[in-house]
């Protein structure tokens, strides 16, 4: 059987805990852009996951929006 496939903004955020490594804190976000897009990720999708998540205060983008960081 196949599994069930998450949301995107659920296997975005997955990934992006798994660029941030154990205990990580924080990915650089064009690095994050550059791993979701090879993985079929739309910007608009990754744009909708970081804005969904931030709004749950689970992690925050910087102003500059060069690093998301994990709260």
């Amino acid at each position: 059987p196949v599994p069930r496939c998450p949301r995107p903004s659920e296997a975005i955020f997955g990934i992006l805990r798994e660029l941030g490594g154990p205990g990580g804190r924080s990915v650089p976000l064009p690095h994050a852009l550059q791993v979701l897009g090879a993985r079929g990720f739309t910007p608009g999708q990754v744009s909708a996951a970081l804005a969904e998540y931030e709004g749950l205060n689970v992690l925050q983008v910087n102003p500059g929006r060069s690093t998301v960081t994990f709260v």
